[in-house]
Order: structure tokens, then sequence, then C-alpha cells
């Protein structure tokens, strides 16, 4: 979950615009320094939270994208079943109005079925696999956007080292 980094960088960016303010005044370049230190770090804290926001946005994309192509696969599915169920009752219906044809066209209409519905699941799982394919990619990008923003915190830290360092 994303830090809130508001109040420290606008802590951050006032310290920096009065100690640059002042230095100016007083014409303490170290001083000056400081304050220029401190609206960076006050700049890596900001880029650090829109950065954490887009990664949370993005896996919560995903994660949706993956329930709404469950959904679609569910739905085809049923749809599947009934269709085949139809069939079924189709295929029993001619049988009982001609026993003989009826076998002989109930096993080609049968064979047609499995070969359609295999294909539909085969196709269904193509699908399948590219969603979850998609949504891995998804998640490596909003890992790589954690990533980033926990180096945004590290400089952000690092010149917050800085800007101690130079106020000893």
């Amino acid at each position: 979950m994303a830090q809130n980094t508001d109040g420290s960088s606008l802590v951050e960016r006032v310290k920096g615009k009065a100690k640059g303010l002042a230095g100016a005044a007083l014409g303490d370049e170290r001083l000056e320094h400081e304050g220029q230190l401190h609206e960076e770090k006050a700049d890596a804290l900001d880029d650090a939270q829109r950065l954490e926001a887009r990664a949370e946005q993005d896996a919560e994309e995903a994660e949706l994208a993956q329930r709404e192509h469950d959904l679609e696969v569910e739905r085809r599915r049923i749809e599947q079943e009934e269709a085949a169920a139809q069939r079924e009752e189709q295929i029993e219906r001619e049988k009982a109005a001609e026993e003989a044809r009826i076998e002989a066209e109930a096993e080609r209409r049968e064979q047609a079925v499995e070969t359609q519905a295999e294909a539909e699941e085969r196709a269904a799982d193509r699908q399948e696999l590219e969603a979850t394919r998609e949504r891995a990619e998804q998640l490596q990008q909003a890992a790589e956007l954690e990533a980033e923003a926990e180096r945004a915190r590290d400089q952000a830290d690092a010149l917050d080292g800085a800007t101690d360092a130079t106020e000893r």
C-alpha cells in the first residue's frame, strides 16, 4: 500500500524553500545547497508516491481483467453445455422417427459435436492462456513500478542523509 508522503514532501519542500531563501539572503552557499537537497528530496517523495499509486492501479486492473475473463469462460462453458443438451434432444427425436437412418446420422452428428466442442474448448483454453499471460505481464509491470518507487524512496532517504550530514 502506498505510504502517505504528502505531509513529509510538503515539509521537505518548505524546509528547502526556507533554507534556500535564508542562504541566499545571508550569502551562505551551504545553507542554499541544503535547501536544494530538501527540495530534491520532496520531488523524490512525490515521484515515489505517484509510482506506487500507479502500480496499485495496474495490479487492480490486472485482477479485474482476470475476473472478467473467468466470467466469460464460464459463460461460454454454460452456453456449450446448453447447446450440447439441445443437440442431444434433437438426436433423440430423430431416432424415434427413423431408427435405422438416425443411428448413422446420430453417430455423425455426435462426432461433429465432439469435434466442435473440442475446438471451442481449445479456443477457450488459448484465450485463458493469453489472459493469464497478460495478467502476468501486468503484474510484472506493477512489480517493476513498485521497484522503481522503492528506488525513488531510497534516493529520497539518501538525499535526507545528505541533508542531515550537511546540517551537522
